[in-house]
């Protein structure tokens, strides 16, 4: 431990009668004319609560104490800070110290008590009592330079040449220097002054190396006296201190490949909860810092991008320290509970909270945390309600980041990823949104945020990957899953198979491919759905080498028998123009198709020139084998949010904005699906599922399901320049009664993680009518794909691990994480028998009405 005895050298110096707290450690009287600048430094050597039971007083030429003649305000100063009394100059600034000096001091006060003479003497006042002196007050020191016990002096001695600073050798001390016990200067360790002055002038002057003596700051020995860290951290985001040079000493608790954290020992702590007691050091030192070591560094103080530091240019290991360094805990949420600020440089602690972010992983090393996972304000609220403006505040709430200590983009490995349950990174065992994580280590403060730099041994992971749905079972289950432009390529006339022709939207080439639909395959078959609608497959017919016809075959494959069919339609019209499409696929022994799919053709809206269109909705109708019941499936994939529709690139208003782009061409989307449904002879029992591209409480899924104008505080709007029904950009005020499931059995299912906010929610749905909603018996929205790092995407794997990181990091194994972009959504149903049945009937036409066999 330092020894820092400043208080009890200071009393046995001046046998005061108070804790001398504050003391006088510098009094400059100028050589510009008029004296100027003129003034006293102070400095606090302990935590300040209330400044105002301190006060300041001069004797002018040995006339006696004046007493207190100035009162400080009412504030609080940490530590180790400086504080600066000067006379008011209007000829040389606004205090007449910050143009000399070439510097402005945090605590800077303005008053006539520093109006002296370099004779004059000063006193300081706590409650009233005197508690440090500069100078005899009875004394006319004229001509002469004043004994001081823990201070210095300028002096107006008219030279051009020498700036009023006494020699080194004329600093004396009328007993012993308070700092470290020495009777005189040259025999002192710390030679006064320990002020921080800049640069002040030319010979005589300081030297701008932040000792303010013209002498050059040495390290020192161990366990001499050092300024505190809490003292170069203060109570505020930057250090007290900037570009001054200051040596600390302290137990090193974390290594960066930059540098090193730095934490006062628990005896040295000044007590105030609004100063760090650690700080963050700058430089590399090989082999010379070990962690839980005690360091001594001499370097200079400020700030990098928002982050205290010291920029070393010496070190001294001063051997292992007795103790361990004490974890602070940050709790989750931790805003409006801890200042991050006050924790900056010191070790910290936080626990259970779940990755919300993995944007920066394998490129900085970077997990963002918070308290809960951040979800899209439309998802959770009516679009600008209270609860969105809420939504929208938690966005950006309690975050901090876990990251790595290599100060380099894409590192060959995580280096704190390692743990007994984490073997290095690779595709099996991946972080992903959602994970919940404890880490302990350094919190350091950098490009905007908070962030902890924990060891292997100070982290630990509990993944949240599910092997399988968590979902209870009936006799039918439905699901929705998007393929991710999954395109097999085209056979060309010679037998080959290409990935360049101008519609592919999918894999570059038969190795993409392989690996693409290998994990597509894995989800379908963990899935076991008795049916899917599958989203963005290419829209290439139902021949032989066709994409459905490639996927189906590859499933069955996998599964081992010839288990599933898909949907077809001999209207080449069915499926649209788009070069990607919907299908369906079924478990041909579960489910018996009635008919041929058919196609709902949705709006298109004419926006500045272009045509802005989206994939058809496709129906197919089913009769369940084991009761007979029947009921149809609708497909649906409505339009992105990426590219602009006519409203975003036409006065956009804030509701059209929180929707994202196209929202009113995604409610005329909603409006003509509802209004074809309603025409076409189905089953009372109807599921509508696929991506709507909405998120649960936005316009489209409000207008499919139901919703009252005066609730939601605005009637809903269609598009313009588009037909939609009998609507042409009217208000809707026609709902279609479909209940959303997500509601009813997973409120908190999502089907997406958005890369641009790192907010989640459900594009996904699955929305059912009365019949079939009387039927459900659960929904679960599986979290294989949205919430799983976007590197162990196929092509994204591929070329990582092939390029990237030198074969470093492996994410191409097979299995049904990060298959799509999209997680697959389930719902279980306990269909009824039939009444068919009960009237002997057994067959159903295309429409699954029942008949009688003659």
């Amino acid at each position: 431990m330092k020894n820092h005895g400043i208080l009890a050298a200071v009393l046995a110096a001046l046998s005061l009668q108070t804790q001398a707290d504050l003391v006088i450690t510098g009094v400059f009287d100028g050589p510009l004319p008029g004296g100027l600048p003129k003034g006293f430094e102070l400095y606090t050597d302990a935590y300040i609560a209330d400044l105002s039971i301190y006060g300041a007083g001069s004797a002018n030429n040995g006339g006696g104490s004046d007493g207190q003649e100035m009162t400080f305000p009412a504030i609080e100063v940490g530590a180790g800070n400086y504080l600066y009394v000067t006379s008011y100059s209007s000829s040389y600034g606004s205090d007449g110290f910050t143009d000399y000096f070439g510097f402005t001091p945090t605590y800077l006060f303005n008053d006539s008590t520093a109006n002296i003479n370099g004779d004059d003497a000063i006193e300081i006042f706590k409650d009233g009592i005197v508690i440090d002196q500069f100078g005899d007050i009875n004394v006319d020191g004229t001509g002469t330079a004043w004994d001081h016990q823990d201070g210095w002096a300028y002096r107006n001695n008219g030279s051009a040449a020498n700036h009023g600073v006494f020699a080194a050798s004329e600093w004396r001390f009328s007993g012993a220097d308070a700092w470290d016990g020495e009777l005189d200067n040259a025999g002192a360790v710390s030679a006064m002054p320990i002020a921080s002055f800049s640069d002040i002038g030319d010979s005589g002057g300081g030297n701008g190396d932040g000792t303010g003596n013209g002498e050059t700051l040495e390290i020192g020995a161990c366990s001499e006296p050092a300024t505190l860290i809490s003292g170069v951290q203060g109570t505020a985001d930057s250090v007290t201190n900037a570009g001054e040079q200051v040596v600390v000493e302290g137990i090193v608790t974390g290594l960066r490949s930059n540098g090193f954290f730095l934490q006062e020992e628990a005896a040295d702590y000044d007590d105030n909860s609004a100063s760090s007691e650690g700080i963050f050091i700058f430089g590399s030192f090989p082999g010379q810092v070990i962690k839980q070591h005690i360091v001594r560094v001499l370097g200079e103080a400020g700030e990098y991008y928002g982050n205290s530091q010291i920029k070393a240019s010496e070190v001294l290991d001063c051997g292992l320290a007795d103790e361990m360094v004490a974890a602070v805990v940050v709790p989750m949420p931790y805003e409006g509970l801890v200042n991050l600020e006050s924790l900056e440089g010191m070790v910290a602690s936080v626990n259970n909270a779940k990755i919300f972010s993995l944007d920066n992983f394998t490129k900085y090393g970077e997990m963002f945390i918070s308290d809960d996972l951040k979800w899209s304000p439309t998802d959770v609220a009516v679009p600008l309600s209270a609860e969105y403006q809420q939504a929208v505040a938690n966005a950006t709430a309690n975050i901090l980041l876990v990251e790595d200590s290599v100060d380099a983009s894409y590192p060959d490995s995580i280096d704190f990823y390692s743990t007994e349950n984490v073997d290095g990174l690779n595709y099996a065992n991946a972080p992903r949104v959602g994970d919940v994580v404890s880490a302990t280590g350094p919190l350091n403060f950098s490009f905007g945020a908070y962030r902890i730099n924990p060891s292997k041994d100070s982290f630990a992971i509990v993944s949240s990957r599910q092997e399988a749905p968590d979902i209870r079972h009936g006799n039918l289950s439905v699901a929705s899953f998007n393929v991710l432009n999954y395109f097999n390529g085209k056979v060309l006339d010679d037998g080959s198979v290409t990935f360049s022709y101008p519609e592919n939207r999918g894999a570059g080439n038969a190795e993409e491919f392989a690996l693409q639909e290998a994990r597509i395959v894995k989800a379908l078959a963990v899935l076991d759905a008795d049916v899917v609608g599958l989203i963005e497959i290419e829209n290439d017919g139902f021949g032989r080498s066709s994409a459905i016809r490639s996927l189906v075959t590859a499933l069955n494959r996998e599964v081992g028998r010839s288990v599933y069919r898909y949907a077809f339609s001999v209207d080449e019209s069915a499926t649209g123009t788009d070069a990607i499409s919907n299908a369906i696929i079924y478990k041909h022994k579960k489910v018996r198709a009635l008919g041929l799919m058919e196609g709902i053709e949705l709006p298109r809206q004419e926006s500045n020139g272009a045509v802005v269109a989206m994939r058809n909705s496709l129906v197919q109708r089913f009769v369940h084998r084991d009761t007979g019941d029947t009921f149809a499936v609708v497909v649906n994939h409505f339009k992105s949010k990426g590219s602009a529709c006519y409203e975003d690139e036409n006065s956009p208003t804030d509701l059209t904005l929180a929707q994202g782009s196209c929202n009113a061409l995604r409610v005329s989307a909603a409006v003509a699906l509802g209004e074809a449904l309603e025409q076409m002879p189905l089953p009372e029992k109807r599921l509508v599922i696929g991506d709507l591209n909405s998120y649960s409480q936005e316009d489209p899924i409000a207008v499919l399901t139901d919703y009252s104008a005066e609730a939601r505080g605005y009637t809903i709007k269609g598009a313009v320049n588009t037909q939609a029904g009998n609507t042409l950009a009217a208000e809707v005020t026609k709902t279609y009664g479909l209940v959303s499931l997500k509601d009813v059995y997973d409120p908190q299912g999502f089907s997406y993680f958005f890369y641009g906010s790192d907010q989640v929610g459900s594009l996904d749905h699955v929305l059912a009518s009365p019949a079939a909603a009387e039927r459900v018996v659960d929904v679960s929205h599986w979290n294989i794909n949205g919430v799983e790092l976007y590197q162990l995407q196929y092509d994204q794997a591929l070329s990582y691990y092939n390029a990237a990181n030198g074969d470093q990091i492996d994410f191409t194994g097979v299995g049904h994480y990060r298959s799509s972009d999209h997680d697959p959504v389930l719902v279980t149903l306990s269909m009824e028998k039939n009444r068919c049945r009960h009237r002997g009937h057994h067959n159903h036409d295309k429409r699954g009405r029942c008949h009688t066999r003659h």
